[in-house]
């Protein structure tokens, strides 16, 4: 400590000089750090018990502050502010410069609500619009427009939302709705044509295939029994023909006994009972007597009943091969509908999620026409400032005061470093290792004394000086005014 001192003392002047030129640098480089003063206005969002749900309100509270400032800092907008509040009217910089100096002294904050989620969308407390300029009502005056900006047309930027959105969301209803009548027309004519390959059609095809067979072996046995009786007939002609008359009694009874059998076996309109019928009737009227001409109609009714059966055998045949065919298809039909299903399912969908997202809008119009929905409220309107925002002088006072004094200590301990001189006993003996036996003081010489007087004399010249210039720079001699400010970006605003 005592070489330290011994040190500084040594180098006072040098050491003196160098606070005193750091002093007075660093005040004046805060006295000329511009005046600017700064203005906020506070707005406040309100949230009502039926809270809009809007593509704005879904964000996170950064994100939305983000969008409300991307919107105020629009070039449009900054320039409509500089025209209504006549900024920069004295100055010649280009538009260019104009929008970039407002938009860098305009500030946009937001305030959390406690003990919210930061993602969340009820985050949002408030937001906070800070303006700086070189006048305090200019400031203010920043600062309430776009404040102003921000509640007057948040609610129209909102309805233009709203509305664009209904005429999106109803064109692609429309839209929808049209494609879906065509996809449900399509189905139904491909349902219409492929009607016995579709597969809720397949358990009927396999019912009507068991018929078919029914009556397909019905009708075979049919046909069996009318070529037998038609043999016959062709081999009963003669004898029939010899018969005497009297035996008319017993074909009557014979014929009345078979018919009767046949009506309990089969049913009313068939074929077998349409002959046995007719036979009856012939007998009846005496045209049994006829022999051959009997036989030979009787003979004409069963080939005709012949080729009826055989022609309902063709039907059954040509059913089931358009059958088969039909469930042959079936897997490419059930692909096909498959495929239009799923179509038509997700255009419904889409339809539904189209027709919610309408009613969500609708909703939201209502909610903003009631006066239900979320909104913005100017809490605190700015005031122009009494003051100029400080930028921390004196505490950049006081570093610059150390920064002085740290630098003049390390510029005379480099100079002592470069002139090493044993200057005291305990010096010696520290080095040496050796202590002195005699030690004598330094007798000063009429030169020293000189030197220290106009040492002393600079020492106090310099005090002096530097404390008039200190008091000038901050203003403080009467008639002698503090350094010119240097410009900034909000040069102009006022």
């Amino acid at each position: 400590m005592q070489d330290l001192i011994s040190m500084i003392w040594r180098r006072l002047p040098l050491v003196l000089t160098i606070m005193v030129l750091g002093v007075l640098i660093s005040f004046y480089l805060i006295i000329s750090s511009p005046r600017i003063y700064q203005a906020s206005a506070v707005i406040q969002l309100d949230m009502p018990a039926a809270i809009d749900q809007g593509s704005d309100s879904s964000l996170p509270a950064s994100r939305r502050v983000q969008l409300i400032e991307q919107r105020l800092m629009a070039r449009a907008n900054l320039r409509e502010v500089i025209q209504r509040l006549g900024l920069f009217a004295d100055t010649q910089l280009s538009e260019t410069e104009k929008l970039g100096a407002l938009r860098s002294s305009t500030r946009i904050e937001s305030i959390t609500a406690p003990g919210v989620s930061v993602e969340s969308r009820m985050s949002l407390a408030a937001i906070v619009i800070t303006a700086q300029a070189e006048t305090p009502a200019t400031a203010a005056a920043i600062a309430n427009d776009f404040a102003d900006s921000v509640v007057n047309r948040d609610r129209e930027n909102r309805q233009l939302r709203m509305l664009e959105s209904q005429e999106y969301l109803r064109n692609e209803e429309r839209r929808l709705n049209e494609q879906l009548s065509e996809q449900e027309r399509q189905a139904v004519e491909f349902s219409a044509r492929n009607e016995d390959s579709l597969p809720s059609s397949q358990e009927f095809l396999q019912t009507e295939l068991a018929q078919l067979t029914e009556m397909e072996t019905a009708l075979d046995r049919d046909i069996m029994t009318l070529q037998r009786e038609r043999l016959s007939l062709e081999a009963g002609g003669l004898a029939t023909e010899t018969r005497p008359s009297a035996s008319l009694v017993q074909q009557i009874r014979s014929a009345e006994v078979e018919l009767a059998q046949a009506r309990r076996t089969l049913s009313p309109d068939h074929p077998e009972i349409k002959r046995l019928e007719g036979t009856l009737e012939r007998l009846n009227s005496g045209v049994a007597s006829g022999g051959s001409d009997v036989i030979r109609r009787q003979a004409e009714l069963i080939d005709a009943q012949l080729a009826k059966l055989n022609e309902q055998k063709a039907g059954i045949t040509i059913r089931r091969t358009e059958i088969d065919h039909a469930r042959a298809r079936a897997p490419e039909v059930s692909r096909e509908l498959e495929a239009m299903t799923r179509q038509q399912r997700r255009l419904q969908d889409r339809y539904n999620e189209i027709s919610r997202q309408l009613a969500q809008v609708e909703t939201q119009q209502m909610l903003m026409e009631n006066d239900q929905a979320e909104r913005f409220v100017l809490l605190e309107r700015a005031l122009p400032p009494e003051y100029p925002a400080m930028s921390n002088r004196k505490k950049s006072a006081v570093m610059g005061a150390g920064a002085s004094m740290g630098l003049a200590l390390a510029v005379a301990f480099v100079l002592e470093l470069l002139n090493p001189v044993l200057r005291r006993g305990d010096q010696f003996t520290r080095v040496t290792g050796t202590r002195p036996v005699v030690s004598l003081p330094y007798r000063l010489t009429a030169a020293d004394l000189r030197k220290r007087r106009l040492r002393n004399i600079y020492m106090i010249l310099l005090l002096v000086l530097g404390i008039f210039i200190a008091l000038w720079l901050i203003g403080q001699i009467p008639g002698l005014p503090s350094p010119g400010v240097v410009s900034m970006p909000t040069d102009g605003m006022g």
